[in-house]
C-alpha cells in the first residue's frame, strides 16, 4: 500500500465515521417514528441486508451479482437514507463470510479491520450522495408510490454505484501504475447487472415494506430465492469440481510424458486465443478448452519407453503413438461431455485435407472445427516447445510452417485466425510469418 493510498484510507473511514455520527442523530424521522409494526419490519430488513451481503446471486462460473444494494434502494425509499446508513452500518457487524479455499467461516472485522472500514465507509458516502437527489425528484417515505417512485429510485441507485465505482477507482490509481480511465473503462461496465437487476428487486421489497405486515410479506419472498440460490450455487460447484478433475488428468498426462510438460494447458490457451479471434459462443469455446486439456488423455495407454523415447520413433513406435485419439475418446465417453468435445478430441490429429489419422473410414467429411483448432493449436506449441533432440523453433517459423500448410493439414479458418490474435500479443509482427 502506497503512502497515498494509507493517506486516503484514512481520510475516507474518518469521513464515513462522520457520516455513520451524523445519521445516528438524525433517527428516525415522523411519520416511520410511530409506525405499526415498525421494529419487526426492520428486524427483516436487518436480516435481509445481512443475507444479501452474505451471499452474492452466482450468475455464472466466476460472475456475480451483489444483491446487497436492493434492500438498500428498498430501504431508502420507504425509511429514508438516515435509518438505510444505520441500517447497513449495523449489518456490517454481523456479517460472517466463508472463506471459498478454506471453506471455513470468518469474521471480516477481525480478519481485515481497515479494509472493512474502507468499503463500509465508501458505501455510506455513496449513499449519502446519491440519496441528495430524492428530495427533487419526491416518491419517498410517506411520498413513496409505484409506479413513480421507480424513477428516483433508478436515479439514486444508479448515482450510488456510480460514486462507489469512483471511490475505488481512485484508491487504485493512488497505488500507481494504472490511469483513471483505464480502470474506468474495465469497470464501468460491471456496474450495468447490478443497476439493471437491483432496481426491480428493490422497488419490490420496497412494495411490500410499505405494507404494515411487509416483513412477513418479505419472507416469504425471500425464502424461495434463497433455495434457487442454493440449488443454483450447489450447480455451479459440481460444475467447478468437474472442471478441476478434467484440469488434473490433463496434468496427470503431461507429467507421464517428460518432454511435454505442461502441453496441454498451453495448447488450450492458444485454442482460447483462436476461439476469442473467431467470436465463437461461451459455450463453444469453453468445451473447445474442455477438449484441449484432454486431447492426449489416450496417452494414458502408450508405453511410457515410447513416450519418453529421446529419439526418433519406429514405424511400429509410432502406430501405437497414432492409436491415442481413440483411446482418449473411449475413456471420456462416459463422462457424457458434449459431442464438440468428444469429436475435437478424436479428430485433433485428422487432417483439413482428410488425410491424417485416426482412419477408421467413418470419419465426418469435414473437419470439425473444434478439431481443427486443436490441430493448430496443438501442432504449433509442439513446433516452439523444446525436445531433447532438437530446439524450438521460433514463433515466425512455425507460423510459416502453419500458413504454408493452410488448407491441407490445417483449417483456414483456425491458420487466420490464431496468426491475427499472434499478431494482436505481438508474438509475431505484422505479417511475419516465416
Amino acid at each position: 500500500m502506497t503512502k497515498g493510498q494509507k493517506i486516503y484510507m484514512a481520510a475516507l473511514i474518518a469521513c464515513g465515521a462522520g457520516v455513520l455520527l451524523f445519521a445516528a442523530g438524525q433517527g428516525f424521522q415522523e411519520p416511520f417514528a410511530a409506525s405499526p409494526g415498525l421494529l419487526w419490519n426492520l428486524a427483516v430488513m436487518l436480516l435481509l441486508f445481512v443475507l444479501c451481503r452474505m451471499m452474492p446471486v452466482y450468475i455464472a462460473q466466476d460472475k456475480t451479482i451483489d444483491v446487497s444494494f436492493a434492500p438498500v434502494v428498498a430501504s431508502t425509499m420507504i425509511y429514508g437514507v438516515y435509518p438505510t446508513l444505520l441500517l447497513f452500518a449495523v449489518s456490517s457487524l454481523l456479517l460472517v463470510v466463508k472463506d471459498e479455499n478454506t471453506g471455513r467461516s470468518y469474521y471480516p472485522l477481525a480478519r481485515a479491520p481497515e479494509k472493512e472500514c474502507f468499503n463500509l465507509s465508501n458505501i455510506l458516502l455513496s449513499v449519502l450522495i446519491g440519496a441528495q437527489c430524492l428530495p427533487l425528484l419526491g416518491g419517498v417515505g410517506s411520498a413513496f408510490a409505484f409506479p413513480y417512485s421507480l424513477l428516483p429510485a433508478a436515479v439514486f441507485s444508479f448515482l450510488t454505484i456510480f460514486v462507489n465505482l469512483q471511490l475505488f477507482i481512485l484508491y487504485f490509481v493512488l497505488g500507481g501504475g494504472v490511469t483513471f480511465l483505464e480502470m474506468f473503462s474495465q469497470t464501468v461496465l460491471g456496474i450495468l447487472p447490478n443497476v439493471l437487476c437491483t432496481v426491480p428487486l428493490g422497488m419490490l421489497i420496497a412494495v411490500l415494506l410499505a405494507n404494515r405486515y411487509g416483513g412477513f410479506y418479505i419472507l416469504l419472498f425471500m425464502l424461495p430465492l434463497l433455495l434457487a440460490r442454493y440449488s443454483f450455487k450447489l450447480y455451479l460447484d459440481s460444475r467447478s469440481m468437474h472442471m478441476r478433475t478434467i484440469a488434473s488428468l490433463s496434468r496427470a498426462i503431461d507429467a507421464k510424458d517428460n518432454y511435454t510438460q505442461g502441453h496441454s494447458s498451453r495448447v488450450a490457451d492458444y485454442a482460447d486465443m483462436i476461439s476469442a479471434e473467431l467470436h465463437l459462443s461461451h459455450k463453444a469455446a469453453q468445451n473447445i478448452h474442455t477438449a484441449a486439456l484432454l486431447h492426449d488423455i489416450g496417452k494414458i495407454g502408450i508405453s511410457d519407453s515410447i513416450l519418453n523415447k529421446p529419439g526418433p520413433l519406429t514405424e511400429e513406435e509410432f502406430e501405437e503413438i497414432k492409436a491415442h485419439p481413440v483411446v482418449g475418446r473411449k475413456i471420456i465417453e462416459d463422462i457424457r461431455l458434449p459431442a464438440m468435445v468428444n469429436d475435437a478430441v478424436l479428430y485433433h490429429h485428422r487432417c483439413y485435407d482428410g488425410t491424417g489419422y485416426p482412419s477408421t473410414g467413418a470419419e465426418p467429411k469435414e473437419l470439425p472445427l473444434a478439431a481443427g483448432i486443436l490441430g493448430v493449436a496443438d501442432d504449433y506449441d509442439a513446433m516452439t516447445s523444446d525436445r531433447p533432440y532438437r530446439r524450438g523453433m521460433p514463433p515466425r517459423v512455425a507460423a510459416g510452417i502453419l500458413l504454408e500448410n493452410r488448407g491441407t493439414q490445417f483449417s483456414p479458418e483456425a491458420v487466420d485466425a490464431f496468426l491475427r490474435a499472434l499478431r494482436r500479443k505481438g508474438i509475431l509482427e505484422e505479417d511475419e510469418t516465416c
